[in-house]
């Protein structure tokens, strides 16, 4: 799955966050029954990689013009789009065009209150995850949480969320919670080491103080 972010819309991996994980949710729901990316969707779900990339404002514009995708946010303004898995090989011209996500954004906070609303995502503080990598840790741990039951009405409110990165001692002692919506562990295969615990999800109105 391309996640798609417009150049300087979004400033803060809290905002990023949100907007990933919504459109990433959204996408998956939107083309599961689509007969154009059905099979590959269900591929898909076997091995869910997610990448980030960057588009200028003409690529964005060509984006949402052309491209089938879910979005999040104001296309204007601060916005994810999520396109439905594909091979990378079929991405076509205008996303081999795009630049990986590694622009600087300002780091989540350390607390966020409790929200009846809000998904909590946190990241482990531990890790010096590009931004796009964090961004796309997150927008799994969405599809994740979604998939594990019990957060239809969170989806129907608009996957409303909230991000931060706690002190460590909190991140780890939520690892082994029973109260998770999902535990992301990465397999690896670009910036953290195979097994890593890369994002955690709590659902609406939970406490991450421990």
């Amino acid at each position: 799955m391309f996640l798609v972010v417009r150049r300087g819309a979004i400033t803060s991996i809290a905002r990023g966050g949100e907007l990933a994980g919504a459109a990433a949710v959204r996408c998956v729901r939107a083309f599961a029954a689509d007969e154009r990316f059905a099979d590959d969707l269900r591929a898909w779900r076997e091995r869910p990689g997610k990448v980030t990339l960057r588009a200028r404002g003409g690529q964005w514009s060509q984006l949402l013009g052309e491209e089938a995708h879910a979005l999040a946010g104001e296309p204007d303004g601060e916005a994810v789009a999520a396109l439905p898995p594909r091979r990378r090989s079929a991405r076509g011209p205008l996303l081999e065009r795009m630049q990986a996500m590694t622009s600087g954004l300002d780091p989540p906070p350390e607390r966020v209150d409790r929200d009846p609303r809000r998904v909590s995502f946190l990241v482990n503080p531990r890790l010096e995850m590009s931004s796009g990598k964090t961004l796309a840790q997150i927008a799994h741990a969405a599809v994740m949480a979604v998939d594990g039951g019990g957060l239809e009405a969170w989806v129907a409110d608009g996957c409303l969320a909230q991000v931060a990165a706690p002190a460590q001692r909190t991140f780890d002692a939520l690892c082994v919670s029973d109260g998770l919506a999902a535990r992301v562990v990465d397999a690896g295969l670009t910036e953290v080491e195979p097994g890593t615990v890369t994002v955690l999800a709590l659902p609406p109105g939970a406490s991450i103080d421990r």
